[in-house]
């Protein structure tokens, strides 16, 4: 790879968007700054992107990050993986572009992790999973073998997953929560063993994307 090639422009200034740059500095990274609409005040955000920077989408919610990344691969941008350097991925296992994997996560013997997939810190993606392009892990959640979960779906902190399920696109599993059965689209999912509520929680929105001339 060129070293124009390891430029990186994250898109996203708050919290995850500096995971993401420690992270990718650890990986030999230069990274040039950000972009954001609405960043916190004492980020310095970037007014053009370089034609031969990388991006990467650090946007916490699933939909917006699948937003944002379809504007940029519309403007001919390449979407950087990013593995932290004490993750660990099966040579066997597939990553889709723009897609995290943060330190001590697992991803084990075949699976695929789609275009854009979040997995946090201690989160474990076992073999042969499935998981959908804009689905993210929370820290110490776990798929079991076999998991497949849907596009844009939720896995919040230290839940659990178990083998062979199928969680359905755009669901919201709750921290600490235990699957035991296959769901459908559309779903919450709160307890032990998990059972589906009314709606899922507003995710937190720090910027407003709409709003944004650079991208």
């Amino acid at each position: 790879m060129s070293a124009e090639q390891r430029q990186l422009v994250i898109y996203g200034a708050w919290y995850f968007g500096r995971v993401i740059a420690e992270a990718a500095e650890a990986l030999g990274w230069e990274v040039l700054g950000y972009v954001d609409p609405d960043p916190p005040q004492d980020i310095v955000t970037l007014d053009s992107v370089p034609a031969g920077a990388a991006v990467f989408a650090a946007i916490g919610d699933n939909a917006i990050r699948a937003a944002v990344n379809a504007s940029l691969l519309e403007q001919g941008r390449t979407l950087a993986s990013i593995v932290h350097p004490a993750a660990s991925v099966s040579p066997s296992a597939r990553l889709g572009p723009g897609s995290y994997v943060a330190e001590l996560a697992a991803v084990r013997t075949h699976a695929s992790i789609g275009e854009g997939v979040v997995l946090q810190a201690g989160s474990v993606v076992s073999h042969d999973c499935k998981i959908a392009p804009y689905a993210s892990l929370g820290p110490n959640a776990a798929a079991a073998s076999k998991v497949t979960v849907g596009k844009r779906t939720m896995v919040g902190a230290g839940a659990v997953i178990a083998p062979a399920l199928v969680v359905g696109d755009d669901c919201t599993v709750a921290a600490g929560a235990a699957v035991f059965k296959s769901v459908e689209a559309d779903k919450s999912l709160v307890g032990n063993p998990a059972r589906a509520t009314a709606s899922p929680p507003k995710a937190i929105k720090h910027s407003d994307w709409d709003a944004n001339d650079v991208w």
